[in-house]
């Protein structure tokens, strides 16, 4: 089913009304659903025992020092239907952030505001529904070709500033298209397919166009899907450092330490650095990351969502957010239940006996997260290595079956993943609209002898005295495996894997190292193999996603068809021309991603897969075990499983603005 039609919240799911106009997706239903636009009370009280805004917001308006919090809130304001039950304002939700590099978790947690935003419940990217958020409602006209939004009067910036068209445009036209600060490419989400750059509309000040030459198949999902896509900038601010608008913003570059404005302004985009730019989040940070050991925020007064009783969002007063440099000391501040809500990085095998031990003493509970990743390890043999001989031993399919053969995947699930997970090559997962169960288990029965039988067949029969098979020239069959040091369980992998290669006479050294110089190798096309964690197939992707079942990302597919990803980013131009069925599942690749209709693009997905499984370019290990995060016990109206899938940015979807903090746990 395409996306044209009309939904409503919280009616029959993926209810659809054809109209003649196309798709009109709006939050307009009155008192139902997760997200609605109903006017808050107008009687001025509303908000139930707890009031129409937070105690701190009510006590600034008293001082004068703030407008009253209907003069703050759109005309319409988002209504979002809490999980559970109504919250109740203040307290502190403490977390954690791994290194100051880890700005993604400030985004996922406090930062998912996106123009339009996934459901809750997801789905998978091709059939998730995708909400209005920032836009009152959305519509989508000729099959795709054309996007229009319809903005909320009244929403204003964190600095009570409007936001407007103004900033749709100021986005569009002086930020992602302007040819200075893209010297080297536009994005490809806002060109047609010429090259040339969507014609952006600005009907009027809440109203805003965007109008393509042919369907933009994924436009709706990389909107509601993407950390750093912007649709719209706070143009009052950013124009003192665009030339457009400030003749002296390269003055004002030099004076920041930047060369120019060109180099400058990207920077000034990310309110996490720069607290001072305005943002709509339901925080606003009160310090820069790198400023302190901390990074706080505090409620938005400006917000633009309430609950049904009219009273403004977000429950939780401040965000403390702690920058700790190592995973150990987060499994330590989870463990002594310092943390209300956390995600990622801990949530191991290895650390789940300590922090399960410790429910009780640090009083939070345990929630499933839903792994994204499809492989625990993948291993990537370069077939497109500059040395011509290697070429031909890692493109031998043979040589690749035979090695997959020889690995006792059930060993290592056993002895690494605590007996969880399934021996799985590099292949969508049960569970998903593309799942294949002949792709993911092709080739991953432990039979020593049948990897014998297809080492032979691959012309390696010869052995030394060592019982290392021989290549061609007489040399070992030797080479190195490179992993990122960060990953220690795909090392202890790494080194079962070895063991039962030699026994097929097969000698390999594991090369552990830092991830930076990992891809600095990898990339370059250095590596003999390389390992990683397999991703999902998305339907609706980007120009280079996908990459772990086709060369279409040079950096991502670079462990298996780096020279082969490059031909085709740059065909002509750059790399090696990849065989005919390579090529095919190319085209295949480019039809799926431009078509509007999700049955014809799954189909083709399913086609490019097919491939995929003929190819067999990554040996897979087993499947995922699955993960986990955890909650304070008085930290209310967070779902008891949370997606792992990347586009979905949990818990982003899941609305921490209707996260509360309870009197009593």
């Amino acid at each position: 089913m395409t996306r044209e039609g009309k939904y409503r919240p919280f009616v029959a799911r993926r209810r659809v009304l054809q109209t003649g106009a196309g798709l009109i997706v709006a939050s307009a239903v009155p008192g139902c659903g997760f997200f609605d636009t109903d006017p808050a009370d107008e009687s001025g009280a509303g908000g139930g025992a707890k009031g129409k805004e937070a105690p701190m917001l009510r006590e600034r308006v008293e001082q004068g020092k703030l407008p009253k919090v209907a003069e703050r809130l759109p005309d319409r304001p988002l209504v979002v239907e809490p999980l559970d039950k109504a919250g109740v304002y203040g307290g502190t939700w403490h977390s954690a952030m791994l290194t100051e590099e880890d700005i993604p978790w400030l985004k996922m947690t406090m930062g998912y505001e996106p123009l339009l935003r996934w459901s809750p419940k997801w789905e998978g990217s091709a059939a998730t529904e995708i909400l209005a958020n920032v836009c009152e409602e959305y519509e989508v006209l000729g099959g795709g070709r054309e996007y229009v939004f319809t903005l909320r009067r009244g929403m204003k910036w964190s600095d009570g500033e409007p936001l407007t068209a103004e900033d749709f445009d100021f986005c569009f036209n002086d930020y992602q298209v302007y040819p200075d600060l893209h010297p080297d490419a536009i994005y490809e989400l806002w060109l047609n397919r010429n090259g040339e750059p969507a014609r952006f509309v600005k009907e009027d000040d809440h109203t805003v166009r965007y109008v393509f030459a042919e369907p933009k198949a994924n436009f709706l999902e990389q909107i509601a899907g993407l950390h750093g896509l912007y649709m719209f900038l706070p143009k009052h601010f950013l124009e003192q450092f665009h030339l457009k608008y400030n003749k002296s913003a390269d003055s004002v570059a030099k004076k920041n330490d930047m060369a120019n404005w060109v180099e400058f302004l990207p920077l000034r985009l990310e309110h996490w650095v720069y607290p001072d730019v305005p943002t709509v989040n339901g925080w606003v940070a009160q310090n820069a990351v790198g400023v302190g050991s901390n990074v706080v925020a505090e409620r938005n007064p400006y917000y633009w969502k309430t609950d049904p009783d009219g009273s403004q969002l977000p429950y939780i007063d401040k965000v403390v957010c702690e920058v700790v440099q190592d995973v150990e000391v987060e499994v330590l501040k989870v463990s002594n239940g310092d943390l209300g809500l956390q995600l990622y990085n801990f949530g191991t095998v290895r650390n789940r006996p300590v922090i399960s031990r410790n429910r009780e003493s640090g009083d939070y509970r345990m929630i499933e997260m839903l792994p994204d990743d499809v492989n625990t390890l993948i291993i990537g043999f370069n077939q497109t290595h500059p040395d011509p001989a290697k070429a031909r031993m890692y493109g031998n399919k043979d040589f690749r079956i035979g090695l997959s053969h020889a690995i006792d995947r059930k060993k290592i699930i056993n002895t690494l993943h605590g007996g969880q997970g399934i021996p799985w090559q590099c292949a969508p997962v049960p569970g998903t609209d593309l799942h294949d169960e002949e792709l993911g288990k092709q080739y991953t029965e432990y039979d020593v002898d049948l990897a014998n039988e297809y080492l032979d067949r691959a012309g390696f029969r010869e052995r030394n005295g060592d019982g290392i098979r021989l290549r061609e020239d007489g040399s070992p069959v030797k080479f190195h495996v490179l992993v990122a040091s960060e990953y220690p369980d795909q090392v202890d992998a790494l080194d079962l894997v070895k063991a039962d290669w030699r026994e097929v006479g097969v000698d390999i050294t594991v090369q552990r190292m830092a991830e930076e110089l990992y891809w600095v190798r990898v990339e370059a096309g250095e590596s003999d193999a390389s390992v990683w964690t397999g991703g999902s197939f998305d339907i609706r992707t980007g120009a280079g996603g996908n990459h772990y079942y086709l060369p279409s990302n040079p950096r991502g597919s670079s462990r298996f068809g780096g020279e082969w990803a490059a031909w085709y980013t740059r065909p002509g131009k750059d790399g090696t021309e990849p065989p005919a069925r390579i090529k095919r599942q190319l085209e295949l690749f480019d039809q799926m991603r431009m078509t509007f209709d999700r049955a014809k693009a799954t189909s083709l997905a399913r086609q490019i897969l097919e491939i995929t499984k003929e190819e067999f370019y990554y040996l897979g290990i087993s499947t995922m075990p699955p993960e986990y995060g955890i909650v304070k016990n008085d930290f209310r109206n967070v779902p008891e499983k949370l997606p792992g899938a990347g586009a979905w940015q949990a818990p982003g979807p899941a609305r921490p603005e209707q996260f509360y903090i309870a009197d009593e746990a």
